[in-house]
């Protein structure tokens, strides 16, 4: 059995992708400091550790064929709360990360999580080869540590760029575009837009878990030393906005339209790659599927208004202490 490493085991992310590589024949480790709680369970093939795993020594490392990295503040509003630590979490403990297993012939694929969000602001339609032009905190240090770790060569790796998540997580969460906007429809009646013309590249979460199962089982070196745009499809705020109405039946809803934008990022990513990968899929049912899943998830929500739901409020918790 594979041993793998999942570092952010308990986020957002991780709170989706463990459930699924348990049904596996993979051995699993979680480490998570358990900022948004403890969402996996141990059990026969996965234990799950709450510490930093800056602090874990390099034998610790010894164990593991794959590391799965989704530490990241990914929260552009949390990011920009404390530049320092920050800087610390997203670049600074990685490259040390980086330094404690390069040496290490036990480990086959570093899998690391970084964001469409590296693009900016971009008219043309983007692919892998597009230049990036960041424009947060956020997006600048993913791109500041992709280019660290193509300037390595002792440790294979794939870069995810995802697109924006959406979708049900244990570790939930409400700051992101879809989610929220399902949230306040159901419970609000009510749907806020600020700007609306912005584009972007949404990814399911379950997608994602695919696609890195996908990069896990795969034995030839395909998906290695690669950068990889992952997401199932691109609107601008607007059309997302009346495409959720529409899939899930919600037409009394009051829409109230802000036309002045503070987010400065807009791009449409090309699916050429996911396409390729997943030739079978019929993306257009898909994002359908995956929407209502989502909506069906949050109407189910007790607490869809808890303020540990934003990832910015748990930040501006932690950062008091």
């Amino acid at each position: 059995m594979q041993n793998i490493l999942v570092l952010g085991s308990e986020g957002y992310l991780g709170s989706v992708l463990i459930p699924q590589l348990k049904k596996g024949e993979f051995n699993i480790v979680g480490v998570d400091r358990c900022f948004f709680g403890k969402h996996n369970k141990n059990s026969r093939n996965v234990k799950i550790l709450k510490t930093d795993y800056s602090k874990l020594k390099k034998p610790f490392f010894k164990k593991f064929e794959l590391i799965i990295d989704l530490v990241n503040i990914s929260n552009d509003p949390a990011s920009e709360l404390n530049q320092k630590f920050t800087k610390k979490v997203n670049f600074e403990d990685k490259v040390k990360l980086y330094k404690k297993i390069e040496g290490l012939s036990n480990i086959k694929k570093y899998i690391y999580m970084s964001s469409c969000s590296v693009y900016g602001f971009n008219k043309h339609i983007i692919t892998e080869r597009t230049k990036p032009r960041p424009i947060s905190l956020y997006s600048k240090l993913c791109l500041k540590y992709e280019k660290f770790l193509k300037n390595k060569s002792k440790i294979n790796y794939t870069i995810l760029r995802l697109g924006t998540l959406y979708g049900w997580s244990k570790r939930m969460r409400y700051d992101i575009a879809i989610n929220k906007i399902i949230r306040d429809m159901i419970f609000n009646r009510k749907i806020e837009i600020l700007g609306g013309e912005q584009l972007r590249f949404f990814c399911y979460n379950k997608f994602a878990c695919q696609i890195i199962q996908k990069i896990i089982i795969e034995k030839d070196k395909k998906y290695l030393n690669k950068v990889l745009n992952i997401g199932v499809f691109n609107t601008n705020i607007i059309n997302l906005t009346k495409k959720i109405i529409k899939v899930t039946n919600q037409n009394k809803v009051n829409l109230y339209h802000e036309k002045h934008n503070i987010d400065n990022r807009s791009y449409e990513v090309s699916l050429s790659t996911v396409k390729k990968n997943f030739k079978k899929q019929k993306f257009d049912q898909y994002v359908v599927n995956s929407i209502r899943d989502t909506y069906k998830m949050i109407l189910k929500d007790k607490k869809p208004f808890d303020k540990n739901k934003v990832t910015l409020n748990v930040y501006k918790d932690f950062l008091k202490k």
